[in-house]
């Protein structure tokens, strides 16, 4: 399966469907023949009422009508059963290619993203797309062939009747298309309503025990408040648009029956037409009701999923940047870089820096003059307006997320740990990483003993690991996680801000130890504090300058 942002949704569904084509081509000829069999049933009913007029023998007749049901519903369930199992094979598929464009998507266009919009997407947008091809396709077909059918049986019984049958149907439909106008657009909407609601919802969780501390109400509470309030009015105004049209439609398909009734009759009185003849044209006449309601019914429904698609497509974007060959690092420049939140606020201007291997530079200055946002734009997690971080003369804006990894290492202060063992955790370096370097590490950072200390030592699981491990000791670990890397820049973004001066010291001097030629960018508070530094820089107005400068 191949999709893309530049998709239209019709190709992007075609894509999907002949992923499963096998799946997909048996369940369309059982629905099919099982349109075919519905309408042999109605031809042996009208069979079996003319013989029993007439007082002829109607057990082949009825044998025939039995074997056209049996049929019809084995025929039914085959579609079906073969509709929801390349149903639930696509939207795994689906989901796969979803994890997999996540994963190969810029680390600024991912970070971007919220957490509960991605979520919604790959969950509840993929599983939209269940109803439109487990359900509703065997539901269309014959929902489509079906009224074609019915009314060429009444054809064979009277053209006219056939034709006074069809006249209702454009005006139907014409009333449904008028009063559905605009439903995409207000179910795109709807949609960005559910996903800013979804949103909200885990806002107001992750904060709950905060606000129930203090208690006292706060922003989240208020968003989701507000986010529920626009929610049920838009479902109110979605509901009114929906069954009006749905009434309206079921209202004028109803007016055949209406129709074809009163002239029936008159045809039967003036001898035009058999009694029989009544009787099978007042069943088709029901009978071609069915599938218009079933169409009308799936409406929305097949709307909801072809915009679900839309919303899918733009996750599946293709990557511009390119692989960097790895080589020896020998510069690592920042040149020109300007970051503007807007067009009044700029936060970074005009930022220029030449760092060498071997060189430990710290970075201070008060919170919020943008330490964060130039290590932001160095790990590509930000765009910057103008400017860019160069390795060896490439711009790192050019480079793919995997070749930046060779390059760079990154700690800050929100310590991540994945399930597995401690030396799981501690080795997702793509570099083979030997055992005594990492008790070398966990010595240099005073954690040897506690982790001897544990049941299985490196290998006891990450849960029971954190529980005998403080916060500043899992800071710990996450800095020994992104030393193994032996990456030619680390970056520490206040990543020993839990640690005591003493021990932050025993932690820069064994990484100075284990990697000599690392470039190692420091941010910190407390910078001044930090021995066998090459350089000392300050950010102040959005530029860097030497502290030796003053």
């Amino acid at each position: 399966m191949l999709l893309s942002d530049h998709m239209s949704r019709m190709t992007a569904l075609k894509s999907m469907l002949l992923s499963e084509r096998n799946r997909v081509a048996l369940s369309v000829i059982s629905a099919i023949l099982c349109s075919v069999f519905e309408l042999i049933f109605w031809v042996y009913l009208y069979l079996v009422v003319s013989a029993i007029y007439h007082g002829q023998t109607v057990a082949v007749y009825l044998l025939l009508m039995c074997m056209a049901v049996i049929m019809r519903y084995a025929l039914y369930g085959l579609a079906v059963w073969q509709a929801h199992l390349a149903a639930y094979h696509i939207i795994q598929k689906v989901r796969q290619h979803l994890i997999l464009a996540l994963a190969k998507m810029r680390i600024d266009k991912l970070r971007s993203l919220s957490r509960g919009d991605i979520e919604k997407r790959i969950t509840d947008e993929c599983q939209s797309l269940e109803p439109l091809i487990a359900h509703h396709g065997t539901d269309i077909i014959n929902g489509l062939l079906m009224p074609i059918f019915m009314v060429g049986l009444l054809f064979s019984i009277d053209w006219r009747l056939a034709l006074i049958a069809l006249i209702p149907l454009p005006l139907a439909m014409g009333a449904q298309i008028w009063m559905m106008r605009g439903f995409a657009e207000r179910q795109q909407k709807y949609n960005q309503i559910v996903a800013h609601l979804h949103q909200a919802q885990m806002e107001f969780l992750r904060t709950i025990g905060v606000m129930k501390l203090f208690a006292v109400d706060a922003d989240s509470y208020l968003e989701l408040s507000r986010t529920l309030q626009t929610h049920h009015k838009m479902v109110t105004r979605y509901t009114q648009i929906m069954i009006g049209a749905w009434v309206t439609f079921v209202t004028l398909a109803q007016i055949s029956l209406i129709l074809i009734l009163p002239v029936a009759i008159l045809f039967t009185n003036a001898g035009q037409l058999t009694l029989i003849d009544l009787v099978m044209v007042v069943c088709v006449c029901v009978g071609l009701l069915k599938p218009w309601l079933d169409l009308t019914q799936v409406f929305a429904q097949i709307q909801q999923s072809l915009i679900a698609i839309d919303r899918i497509l733009p996750l599946c974007a293709e990557t511009e940047s390119h692989a960097l060959h790895p080589s020896c690092l020998t510069l690592l420049e920042c040149r020109d870089l300007v970051v503007k939140r807007d067009l009044h606020h700029t936060i970074l201007q005009q930022v220029n820096l030449r760092v060498y291997p071997g060189q430990r530079i710290t970075i201070e200055g008060e919170s919020g003059v943008g330490k964060s946002t130039l290590i932001a734009s160095l790990r590509g997690e930000l765009m910057p307006t103008s400017g860019a971080w160069y390795i060896n003369d490439q711009p790192i804006t050019d480079i793919n997320d995997e070749s930046r990894s060779d390059y760079l290492a990154s700690v800050d202060q929100h310590v991540v740990f994945f399930s597995g063992s401690l030396r799981d955790n501690l080795c997702l370096t793509k570099r083979h990483v030997e055992e005594y370097e990492v008790w070398q590490l966990l010595t240099g950072f005073g954690l040897a003993q506690l982790v001897q200390r544990l049941p299985e030592q490196l290998d006891c699981q990450i849960g029971e690991a954190c529980r005998s491990f403080s916060g500043g000791e899992m800071q710990r670990l996450a800095i020994i996680r992104a030393a193994v890397t032996k990456a030619p820049i680390l970056i520490l973004d206040e990543a020993t801000a839990h640690l005591d001066i003493f021990t932050e010291q025993n932690v820069f001097e064994t990484l100075r130890l284990y990697a000599p030629e690392q470039i190692q960018l420091i941010i910190s508070h407390r910078a001044n504090q930090i021995k066998q530094v090459d350089r000392r820089l300050v950010l102040q107005n959005g530029q860097l300058r030497e502290l030796n400068d003053e």
